[in-house]
């Protein structure tokens, strides 16, 4: 998931209760205002998200993904909305603290699919896939019915480390020497101004919120 962290005028970021507590203010003076507070938000990551998708490609970028039976299918979304396949993104308005942060992201862009985030973020910080679900050294399980529907069949695969270097090697090769290789590399030159316009919808409604009714 991308997010982009605010900060407010006094260069401190903005803390959940910052956000939640405005939020509170503009729907006690009117409840649409604090809706149309999101969607001018939300309607900034339009541009992000577009990038986003444009870079992840519409092909599986390694065989194995597209194999019938596949635990990682490209393409396949099992959350979220639908549509779009392996480009399936949602923008999203979050006021939730990290840890034990009380910073917030208000403004994050979602990548739906299970294969598209792998394929962009497997290896990161030295991480590898061939732990296998759960760290159990094998993958999630597969079913796989045959063709007459009479039977279904359920199997795991070994996850070595081996197979998780030469998957991270492969995609590498393929789309990037190393994480993100789509959705932050398509988006992290203009994040600047991105921050700059969520700011600006922040400070024009905390505007607002304090003229109260």
């Amino acid at each position: 998931m991308l997010k982009m962290l605010l900060t407010g005028a006094s260069g401190k970021p903005y803390s959940v209760q910052d956000i939640r507590a405005l939020q509170k203010k503009l729907k006690a003076i009117e409840p649409s205002l604090r809706t149309e507070f999101v969607r001018e938000v939300k309607t900034i990551g339009k541009e992000p998200q577009k990038a986003i998708r444009d870079a992840i490609p519409t092909d599986a970028p390694l065989s194995g993904m597209t194999k019938l039976g596949a635990a990682i299918k490209w393409g396949e979304v099992k959350k979220g909305p639908k549509a779009g396949g392996a480009k399936s993104t949602s923008i999203r308005f979050r006021t939730q603290a990290g840890g034990k942060s009380l910073t917030t992201t208000l403004l994050a862009i979602r990548v739906n699919s299970a294969a598209s985030s792998i394929a962009d973020m497997a290896g990161r910080s030295g991480r590898y896939i061939g732990k296998g679900y759960r760290s159990s050294g094998y993958s999630k399980p597969i079913r796989r019915t045959y063709a007459d529907g009479a039977q279904s069949v359920e199997f795991r695969r070994q996850a070595t480390r081996k197979s998780g270097d030469a998957f991270i090697r492969n995609l590498n090769n393929k789309l990037g020497n190393r994480p993100s290789r789509m959705a932050w590399k398509a988006v992290e030159k203009n994040l600047p101004k991105i921050s700059k316009d969520v700011q600006f919808v922040v400070n024009k409604w905390a505007v607002r919120a304090s003229r109260g009714f």
